[in-house]
């Protein structure tokens, strides 16, 4: 994988959790896949009242949401 394209995803996944809107319920914020290219995956506790008004990249990186609900440890 481009190394380039990871360290991007790196950037974006900080720049997302600095920037991040203080209503919504994350619970974990990571890298992941989208289409074969790095993207920032944003878990969350339960859906946004509107998703839309999430960005959904930052700088050209991909942003995925997924709503897992609460995670515990096992």
């Amino acid at each position: 994988m481009d190394e380039k394209k990871i360290e991007a995803a790196r950037r974006a996944k900080k720049r997302f959790s600095e920037t991040a809107p203080v209503d919504l319920d994350i619970v974990g914020v990571g890298i992941g896949l989208s289409g074969g290219d790095p993207a920032v995956k944003v878990n969350l506790r339960k859906p946004p009242a509107d998703l839309n008004a999430l960005p959904k990249s930052i700088d050209g990186v991909p942003i995925v949401y997924d709503v897992t609900g609460k995670i515990t440890p096992r």
